[in-house]
């Protein structure tokens, strides 16, 4: 049987949007039966195994996976690679997930690519659709042959979930990267540190080196044994990769941070990046320990001076963005009580304002109390809203959860547009409006904003 094509973008979208999407889902079955790595290697297969083909880094974590594979692949671009990177998930367009050098790939690209993949998809959901590819199978299929197509000489991969058992780790990977670890996707990874970096730990390859973020004690301990079960050289923020003279700037009126990072073979002086953060520090450390690994190894040809401009340039949409000023108003994307914690304390560190007013969504699968702890003790206002995702937690629940730890009555706005338009009315031009959680929230606060996501 002849598969037939898709002729649009359109048409191709709205196939991705019928099929198994976790990323939407609260109630589903981690294990091998919903993701099975033999199944992603069949796909891969049936179009000439794109992931052999090339150099590259692969990302996991709970915290600041994005932000590290953004700095690493905007380092070895200007170092003049041609570097694929593939993050998750898109604020706006799918193809956001997927940029050769900045650029993200076409929409006539796409559907050419996932065209090369229908013949296989028919002949499944003919077989047995029960083994019907799921939605961030295709994308990751998709990002690999959109590196092989632009001849990429290394792609940057950051994980979607877990590790272990993600779509990514089919590679082979020239070095292997894990950020914090923390407690996310609880109900599918596990309950304890130690269970939660296990899944984590499994993209960590035999004889292949890993860079680690600074750990909390168990997840370090999980990290450190799989590293020398697989023979792999561990190589530590805070041990190996030394972080020295922070200091909160502001050049040209962009919000950044400077600092010094030490590894094992090279001091790199007056760092700057234009984000907000200590923790965006350690995740530029654990990118400098990557490059480090992938010079030491042969792999590239660092150069202190040109990657030190390169995270002058970086960007990180919506990881504490600021997107509009006079009110400020920043745009992040925690939704976890560990990214909540380190937003609440990095504005406070690096942002000037009189009174600050919260815009938030989550999903209903997050620890929404705990969330909700770690900000509602500094808000002034705090407006709940919902994130435009089926998994969204409503509003109303939120309240009731929010009203222990909140010293006045949340405000309840279902629709995200009427919920920005109640913080702008309610600030003044000396506050500060957060609008955090979910990123499905962001993307739409970003449609909303006319903003292009870069």
């Amino acid at each position: 049987m002849k598969s037939k094509l898709f002729n649009s973008y359109k048409q191709a979208k709205e196939f991705l949007m019928q099929t198994i999407d976790y990323e939407k889902l609260t109630q589903y079955k981690y294990d091998t039966s919903t993701f099975d790595l033999k199944r992603m290697e069949e796909m891969m297969s049936s179009v000439g195994n794109p992931h052999k083909k090339g150099r590259c880094v692969h990302i996991t974590g709970t915290k600041g996976k994005g932000s590290t594979a953004i700095m690493i692949a905007s380092t070895l671009k200007e170092l003049g690679l041609k570097t694929g990177l593939f993050t998750s998930p898109h604020l706006i367009y799918l193809g956001e997930r997927m940029k050769v050098n900045d650029r993200m790939i076409s929409q006539t690209m796409f559907v050419q690519l996932i065209n090369r993949l229908k013949p296989y998809i028919d002949r499944i959901m003919l077989k047995d659709p029960i083994l019907m590819p799921t939605f961030f199978e295709i994308v990751t299929a998709i990002a690999f042959l959109y590196f092989e197509k632009k001849k990429a000489d290394i792609s940057v991969l950051e994980v979607g979930m877990g590790g272990r058992l993600d779509s990514t780790n089919i590679i082979l990977p020239d070095i292997s990267v894990i950020t914090p670890v923390g407690y996310d996707h609880t109900d599918r990874l596990g309950h304890t540190l130690d269970k939660i970096a296990y899944e984590k730990a499994g993209i960590i390859k035999e004889g292949i080196p890993v860079v680690s973020s600074i750990q909390k004690p168990k997840a370090l301990s999980v990290i450190s044994r799989t590293c020398k079960e697989m023979n792999a050289r561990l190589y530590l923020v805070g041990r190996d990769i030394l972080i020295n003279n922070i200091k909160v700037t502001n050049r040209n009126g962009v919000y950044g941070t400077e600092c010094e990072i030490q590894t094992w073979r090279n001091k790199y002086k007056n760092i700057y990046l234009p984000l907000i953060g200590r923790h965006q520090i350690e995740n530029c450390a654990t990118a400098i320990g990557a490059l480090e690994i992938l010079s030491e190894t042969g792999v590239i040809k660092a150069d202190n001076e040109m990657a030190i401009n390169a995270l002058a340039k970086v960007k990180c949409p919506a990881r504490i963005e600021v997107v509009l000023e006079s009110p400020l108003v920043v745009l992040d994307t925690a939704h976890t009580v560990s990214s909540m914690k380190i937003l609440r304390e990095s504005i406070k560190e690096n942002l000037s304002f009189k009174k600050l007013i919260v815009v938030i969504g989550l999903s209903e699968d997050k620890d929404i109390a705990g969330v909700l702890r770690e900000i509602a003790s500094t808000t002034d206002d705090l407006i709940l809203t919902r994130t435009g995702n089926p998994r969204e937690a409503a509003p109303e629940q939120m309240a009731v959860m929010a009203k222990h730890f909140y010293h006045k009555k949340p405000i309840v706005i279902g629709n995200i547009d009427e919920a920005l338009k109640e913080a702008k009315k309610i600030a003044k031009k000396d506050d500060l409006i957060c609008i955090t959680g979910s990123f499905f929230l962001a993307g739409k606060v970003k449609e909303i904003l006319k903003l292009k996501s870069q």
